[in-house]
């Protein structure tokens, strides 16, 4: 599904977020310091590697507009996650690094000066989302063992073609003498 869904209500959730949070001035701060954040952080920035950050510092100003509003009803969440970032759930992402996330999202709006009530109203409404990360690095999970299975069977299938070829040189050999 497009992500134009989530696009669709984006100022409608711009201008219930600017209210929220204070104004213009506050949110571009709190998406800059989050970005930052995650940007810098040892844990986090081997899945940034490679990116277009502009486009990254977009997502997360929605990241925040689902934050302080809630999750469109009509986005198909589960595949932005799964589908979409499948390729960082094969490198590594998993449920704690959503913790660590929201963690900095936290502290973020802390150094912000955020109502406490309205850090933990925004946390409420992204700690859902924590049940597509443990999905997504369970299907990477299944993904990897079902690669190494795979390397494992060509090897053994290389290994008996080996094998019926010795077997098939030395019957020759035996043959010809």
């Amino acid at each position: 599904m497009s992500t134009a869904l989530l696009h669709s209500g984006a100022n409608e959730r711009r201008h219930i977020m600017l209210d929220k949070l204070g104004g213009k001035d506050v949110l571009q701060k709190a998406t800059d310091i989050f970005y930052d954040r995650q940007l810098n952080d040892e844990k986090l920035a081997r899945f940034f590697h490679g990116s277009d950050l502009t486009i990254l510092k977009w997502h997360q100003f929605n990241l925040m507009g689902i934050a302080f509003t809630s999750v469109p009803e009509n986005f198909d969440v589960e595949h932005l996650i799964l589908v979409r970032h499948k390729h960082l759930f094969d490198r590594g992402l998993d449920e704690t690094y959503f913790d660590h996330t929201v963690e900095l999202f936290v502290q973020t709006l802390q150094e912000l000066k955020v109502d406490p009530e309205l850090v933990q109203e925004a946390k409420s409404v992204i700690m859902p989302l924590r049940q597509y990360f443990e999905e997504g690095a369970e299907l990477a999970r299944q993904r990897q063992r079902k690669r190494e299975r795979d390397q494992m069977m060509g090897q053994m299938i290389f290994l008996a073609v080996v094998a019926v070829c010795a077997i098939s040189a030395m019957k020759l050999a035996r043959h010809s003498k």
